[in-house]
């Protein structure tokens, strides 16, 4: 059949150039393969999905939620984080850096550091690695002297020290009076034995209060 309609296709219009006469040819080629079914055209029925395929999606949509969702956990982590260190930064102004490192160190929370460290200084932190309180209280964290040099072992002169012997002491007052933040900041205003012994002077309650709300913190002796 199908030299048939070449022979019929090869000899019309003579006149017509010869690359039309082969493209007219080629065409008749397809449309005689096509009817005799060698080259079955497409057909419009809807196909049926094969059970494997329809899994295989699934478990692609599967693992596509799972993707999504860590995403989101990651990025509310890092919102968190953002929100966390800028307020350590308000807090604790040039020196939020050590605060953090100090307070990760210490095992206790940054942002309750770098509160201790805004009301030592009055938000004030011109000069304040130098500042002696009218008790004699040193530095950034206004340490005692004796408690500095002889307990925690630092320098208290160096901001870096003080930070890191301040974040270790509140860290020891929080574990004595077991997690009571009001009560562990009393006693590192006031002297821990005094505080044990149920002293509650007004200093350092309004110390503790002042503390605690530029922290955050909600809990009560």
């Amino acid at each position: 059949m199908t030299l048939r309609y070449l022979s019929l296709f090869s000899g019309i219009e003579a006149g017509i150039p010869a690359s039309s006469r082969l493209l007219t040819v080629i065409a008749a080629v397809f449309a005689v393969t096509a009817i005799s079914g060698q080259y079955p055209l497409p057909t419009t029925e809807p196909r049926m999905a094969h059970p494997a395929n329809i899994v295989t999606l699934k478990a692609v949509r599967k693992a596509a939620a799972r993707k999504a969702a860590a995403v989101r956990s990651t990025l509310a982590v890092r919102s968190t984080f953002a929100a966390r260190k800028a307020a350590v930064h308000k807090l604790a102004g040039p020196y939020a850096h050590l605060v953090m490192a100090a307070a990760l160190k210490a095992h206790i929370p940054a942002k309750l550091v770098a509160a201790v460290v805004r009301v030592e200084n009055g938000g004030n932190f011109h000069g304040s690695a130098t500042r002696v309180s009218s008790a004699g209280a040193i530095g950034v964290m206004q340490l005692e002297p004796n408690t500095a040099w002889n307990l925690l072992r630092v320098n208290p002169w160096n901001a870096r020290q003080n930070i890191e012997g301040g974040a270790r002491y509140l860290a020891a007052m929080l574990h004595q009076f077991h997690d009571n933040v009001r009560l562990a900041l009393m006693a590192y205003n006031a002297g821990p034995t005094f505080i044990a012994q149920g002293g509650r002077p007004f200093a350092a309650v309004a110390y503790a209060n002042e503390v605690m709300r530029d922290a955050g913190e909600v809990r009560h002796a």
